[in-house]
């Protein structure tokens, strides 16, 4: 979780850098614009359309497919992350500049595959009961962050607020996923329907969901280049 921060915090800084450019006449070079970019959300497709000087309707497409662990007790998850989001915003120009606040919601596939790791001497731990591979095997699931997260932010968008068509966007938000993630674990292997490991296994997935909520506010940060016309 720390490396997404981190990721956010350099954002913050690119946005900064940017405000640093001289804002423009936005001219007649088009109420429309489209955009490809990249952040923690993953790769971005978006289209917008400006209604005046302070008010832009944003929509967008999301993709992104990465891998991070979890732990809970002494067990250890390996986690792919998988989103594919669509999006609507609008985006405030309070002073009809460059400078924006953001606000609307992300929806479509938010969820996260895991599969525990086994230890070296092989076996697998289920809410600190250590099972052999030959009496579990795996232990697979998924955890679900929801279809739908509001999502605030701030940014810098210099699209409509140049006499060129070419421009660029910033943006720095969180994302509020469901709160408490829910989680769904099954074990693989001959004691798999066992009545104790079944226990053990309900109890993994609470303490696997606790862990995993530090996810739900999820902090997203992109930077992409617009073409207006």
């Amino acid at each position: 979780m720390s490396r997404i921060w981190a990721m956010m915090a350099g954002g913050l800084a690119a946005i900064s850098l940017a405000g640093a450019a001289q804002a423009q006449s936005a001219g007649d070079a088009g109420r429309f614009s489209l955009g490809l970019g990249l952040g923690t959300n993953g790769g971005v497709v978006e289209g917008a359309y400006r209604l005046s000087d302070q008010l832009v309707l944003r929509g967008q497409g999301a993709f992104l497919d990465f891998d991070y662990g979890f732990h809970s007790n002494d067990a250890h998850y390996a986690g792919r992350f998988h989103f594919n989001t669509g999006g609507g915003f609008v985006d405030w120009h309070p002073l009809s500049s460059p400078w924006l606040l953001t606000a609307g919601a992300v929806t479509g596939e938010r969820k996260v595959k895991v599969s525990a790791k086994p230890t070296a001497v092989g076996s697998i731990t289920i809410h600190g009961v250590v099972y052999p591979i030959t009496e579990v095997g795996s232990v697979v699931g998924d955890v679900d962050y929801g279809d739908t997260a509001p999502l605030v932010g701030v940014g810098w968008d210099n699209t409509f607020f140049t006499s060129g068509h070419w421009g660029v966007r910033a943006i720095a938000g969180v994302a509020f996923g469901d709160h408490p993630p829910s989680v769904a674990l099954h074990a693989i292997g001959p004691f798999a329907n066992d009545p104790t490991v079944l226990s053990n296994l309900q109890a993994e997935q609470v303490s696997l969901r606790d862990h995993a909520g530090d996810y739900s506010y999820y902090p997203v940060v992109q930077v992409g280049l617009t073409y207006r016309f």
